[in-house]
């Protein structure tokens, strides 16, 4: 049988994009699904214009359907290197498509970009994440609230919410879990432990076909989280032969190498197609980087080596203060006996800097796969079979105690404890029982045998079986069932976390001496370390079935559609477990299960997608080349808070062969994640915190003048409902007949309400207005005086309701539940609107001289506007170009030449400049310049059919070649994020890459 062209459609858009340079304009008129061949209407016809000059690259860059609003980010370097990466295109490639659900029609309204294969590999990175970075579309800051987790590798030591060190997308910065991520059309399993987002390296670059980006709203294709876009990984469907490859990369601080193997076989019938890719990742100490240590002094910052009660230090040093008195410090004789008295003790302390100590990437060991089976079991029907599998693992070390850091309790009747020497009775002295304590801080690297290790392996599988046909009058069925699992380790610390009472305990026996200055025995690690561990088990099921087709014609072409139904089941298991889990004998060293929670949710849907070709190319129109106008909806039911209905409407209008202009309008949103919604996945309560009280509310009582005792509820929220977005936008696309020349211009429009976030409790009380405004996360408390602590039938109804409707997985008492007087709930909330408008821009212009094809691109992303109501009712606030926030100006530049087998691309990558508005404490807000870099990369291949060097591929590449620092960035987050920006900048210098790839 011989072998054609299908396209498969799994939720997805752009038919444009599969035409391979070898193969002529005219097959793209072969039947949309492998079938019979029909005559093309003008609903599914392509241009008859030659391409002028002709694009030497695989499908995805050759010229789209006029009107196709399908625009290539970059270009590849050379033309023997897109022959090989379009070995397996041709005859036989099957499309997937990204934006409609409708088989053989042109995208509608929006805009879609793709980065194919060649293009991914002209840019010199060896992962998808890396590569989706350098659209000035994607964003790193922490979300459009400007707080939460940041999911990058680097900057994570000590976590910043990212406990499981992974990655994700942020598209218009608007959040990672805004932009849905999807491998060949469909849903992926999501990852995370205490939080939840998408894991953006689903797939190794090797099994990679292209990357489309669809920046604009599309739930009433796919449903949730696709608020700012949709990144759609497409898998390399066809190959014949042995592909294996290595590389190696290094930076400043660390080098990182891979290896990966590909290999397909084909029948007449079906085929293979088996990826598989090694990546080995050294770590780094933070300190090697003068941007990353505590002690910022020599770049104009601050010492942070001594914080508070948090220092470093390389001999044992008590430390006073606090609860309003200025800490001090004062350093212990090495090996002090029992009976050490505070007159023996030398002011000050032996600082070290913790950074040096403390890696910014840790080891990494990552293992993918991928596979996909084809097989036609008939003309008109195909079974196929597709996985793609990974295995990480992150090891990172840090200064201190994963538990306790580096400070040791000294109980009072403890024969170390210091005579004459400040003490203190607070919370943490429950360690101590309640008695008396002292905070000495010990060099962790001797007491505790060394850093301490976190780990966090994680490992994802993902299997999807499904079947295509034809059935009678050009309509085509779609099915598909996807099981995959993701399990996850947020924190795990094996045999080295601090169980800080049973350490006290220890010291008060006099087993221990806090002030030795040689590591433990093992007996003695044994009687207060353990391990701590977080494991996460996330599973999703999810079958489709779709059917879609021609309904009847007008004069202007087919009217077609599609619809269908989906049903999804997804389940999280949380399961904690510590040698600190006994609240009835905190010296209990014992390991023991200390949460076990399991959430889960099933989602009912229908969709429905109709193409209307309103004008067609034959009917002769003024102006109108032609008029296609798509409308979808989607409807989907959530099993634990209810239905939501998302429409969307398109249009593309074809002037002539020149010009198209091109608009899209719809809704779309977000389901709170299971770990939003799950108070036994994260909550926590402050009970009888005196807090600030400057509300001028007199219904809330006061502890002492100024202060209340407050219960504070911190967490997950089972009420939550569905973040909602309202989006639109136009644009235009230039293409002059005979021309290189390509330009593409959109304005997009985005307003995002009901946004999840946490918040800021410390305003709640702080002046009358404030007051007023987060009235609804205030309820005053009057307990009665009969109160007894302990029992919630004696407590002030209000808050006896409060805590039985809203328990709390972990609870800090300070004060007894019987002294507050006011409830403060600061759980996550539906509470922000962000609005963001702008543009965006992308050019391309390719030409033959008498030396060699030139190509000259540019993509331009300028945010016009972006405000934030943090709640309802409060101030709306610009925070674009303020830290934390988007950066307006993105843009990424690129200039290539190839000739026979060499080529060159040059990128020029630019983000623009910013305010930091949370500079020093006393220091005023300073403008933070533009931060430019330049990429080149130099290529050399050999066609598969040359002999025996034939499918030879040699590559270098050089991020940043001139090795730029990062602008210096000085924020009163300097003990967390160093000296610089890590959302719009990196500290790695100049980034090499050499690979070599062999094709058999």
């Amino acid at each position: 049988m011989k072998p054609t062209k299908r396209v498969i459609h799994l939720g997805s858009s752009t038919l444009a994009l599969a035409i391979a340079a070898h193969v002529s304009v005219a097959s793209a008129q072969a039947p949309a699904q492998g079938g019979a061949a029909s005559p093309a209407t003008p609903a599914q016809s392509t241009t008859d214009e030659p391409v002028a000059p002709p694009i030497p690259t695989n499908a995805q860059t050759a010229d789209a359907p006029a009107g196709a609003q399908v625009t290539t980010i970059e270009q590849p370097a050379s033309e023997p290197e897109a022959a090989q990466a379009t070995d397996d295109a041709g005859a036989g490639q099957d499309i997937i498509v990204t934006g409609t659900n409708i088989s053989g029609v042109k995208p509608v309204g929006s805009q879609t970009l793709a980065i194919d294969r060649s293009q991914v590999l002209a840019t010199g990175y060896t992962n998808v994440n890396d590569v989706l970075q350098t659209i000035p579309q994607v964003q790193n800051n922490p979300n459009s609230g400007g707080s939460g987790p940041v999911y990058r590798q680097g900057g994570t030591a000590g976590y910043g919410g990212n406990s499981t060190q992974g990655t994700a997308i942020n598209l218009r910065g608007l959040g990672t879990s805004a932009t849905l991520t999807l491998v060949d059309g469909r849903r992926v399993v999501p990852s995370g432990a205490a939080s939840t987002f998408t894991e953006s390296i689903q797939i190794p670059v090797a099994a990679l076909e292209r990357i489309e980006v669809v920046s604009d709203g599309n739930s009433a294709i796919y449903g949730s989280d696709a608020i700012s876009g949709v990144i759609n990984y497409v898998l390399r469907k066809k190959f014949d032969g042995l592909e294996v490859s290595g590389r190696d990369t290094f930076n400043r601080y660390n080098n990182v190498w891979g290896v990966s193997v590909t290999a397909g076989k084909s029948w007449d019938t079906g085929n293979i197609i088996v990826t598989y890719d090694h990546e080995d990742r050294d770590p780094f100490t933070s300190g090697r980087s003068k941007f990353l240590r505590r002690d910022l002094t020599p770049l104009g910052g601050v010492d942070s080596r001594a914080n508070n009660a948090t220092l470093g230090v390389s001999t044992p040093t008590l430390v006073t203060g606090g609860n309003g008195v200025p800490y001090a410090y004062y350093t212990i004789p090495t090996n002090a006996a029992p009976g050490t008295t505070f007159a023996q003790l030398t002011p000050g302390a032996n600082l070290v800097d913790q950074s040096d100590f403390t890696d910014f990437v840790g080891r990494q060991k990552r293992d993918q796969a991928a596979v996909f089976i084809n097989q036609d079991l008939t003309p008109t029907l195909s079974l196929y079979l597709e996985s793609f599998y990974t295995k990480r693992e992150t090891s990172s070390r840090s200064y201190g105690n994963s538990r306790v850091g580096n400070n040791v309790l000294v109980c009072q009747g403890s024969p170390y404890y210091i005579n004459g020497a400040p003490a203190s009775a607070s919370a943490a002295n429950a360690d101590c029982g309640g008695a008396l304590a002292q905070t000495v801080a010990v060099d962790p690297i001797t007491f505790f045998g060394g850093p301490s290790v976190t780990k966090n392996p994680t490992e994802t599988v993902s299997v999807t079986g499904g079947m295509t046909g034809h059935l009678p009058n050009r309509w085509n069925i779609d099915t598909y069932f996807t099981y995959a699992h993701d399990s996850t380790c947020g924190i795990c610390n094996f045999d080295n976390n601090a169980n800080g009472a049973a350490l006290a305990a220890q010291i008060t026996a006099g087993r221990i001496n806090p002030y030795g200055n040689a590591p433990l025995s093992s007996e003695q690690y044994a009687t207060f370390l353990g391990t701590n561990t977080q494991y996460s088990y996330n599973t999703f099921v999810d079958s489709v079935v779709k059917l879609d087709g021609p309904l009847f014609s007008l004069p202007g072409g087919e009217v077609r559609t599609a619809f269908g139904g989906e049903l999804a089941y997804n389940r999280q298991h949380l399961r904690n477990g510590s040698n600190n889990a006994f609240e009835n004998d905190r010296t209990n060293n014992n390991f023991a299960i200390t949460n076990d929670s399991t959430t889960q949710r099933s989602t009912a849907s229908v969709f429905a997608e109709l193409f209307v070709p309103i004008v067609g190319s034959d009917m002769n129109v003024p102006l109108i080349q032609e008029l296609n106008l798509d409308a979808a909806v989607r409807y989907d039911d959530y099993s634990d808070f209810g239905g939501t209905t998302n429409p969307k409407f398109g249009a593309t209008w074809t002037v002539n062969d020149f010009l198209s202009i091109r608009g899209s309008w719809g809704t779309s949103f977000r389901a709170p994640a299971l770990t939003d919604t799950n108070p036994n996945n994260y909550s926590s309560a402050v009970i009888g915190l005196p807090f600030a009280n400057n509300s001028g509310r007199q219904d809330i009582a006061l502890l002492y003048p100024g202060f209340s005792s407050t219960y504070i509820l911190l967490g997950a929220n089972r009420d939550l409902r569905p973040e909602t977005a309202t989006t639109w936008s136009a644009g235009f696309d230039v293409k002059p007949a005979g021309s290189g020349f390509r330009f593409s211009g959109t304005y997009y429009n985005t307003h995002y309400s009901n946004q999840i976030v946490g918040q800021n409790v410390g305003l709640f009380l702080s002046n009358p207005a404030n007051a007023a405004l987060y009235s609804q996360y205030i309820q005053p408390v009057s307990n009665p005086a009969n109160c007894v602590n302990g029992n919630p039938a004696t407590y002030d109804p209000r808050l006896a309701n409060f805590i039985a409707a809203n328990p709390a997985l972990y609870n800090t008492p300070v004060l007894s539940a019987c002294t507050v007087g006011v409830i403060l709930d600061a759980r996550n909330a539906n509470a922000a609107t962000t609005f963001q408008d702008g543009l965006d821009f992308q050019t391309f212009y390719q030409f033959e001289t008498g030396f060699g094809r030139w190509n000259i691109g540019a993509s331009v992303t300028k945010i016009l506007n972006q405000t934030l109501q943090q709640v309802p009712g409060g101030a709306t606030v610009n925070v674009l170009d303020t830290y934390y926030y988007p950066v307006s100006l993105r843009g990424r530049g690129q200039l290539s030449w190839n000739l026979g087998g060499l080529g060159v691309n040059a990128f020029l990558n630019y983000t623009g400049s910013y305010t930091n508005t949370i500079p020093i404490t006393g220091r005023d807000q300073t403008k933070v310049p533009s931060w430019k870099t330049l990429d080149i990369g130099i290529t050399y291949s050999v066609p598969r059919t040359s002999g025996v060097l034939g499918g030879v591929r040699l590559s270098a590449n050089f991020q940043n070649i001139t090795n730029e620092d990062p602008p210096l960035v000085l924020t009163q987050a300097g003990a967390n994020y160093g000296a610089y920006d890590p959302s719009n900048a990196n500290i790695l210098g100049r980034i090499v890459t050499f690979q070599l790839t062999k094709a058999f």
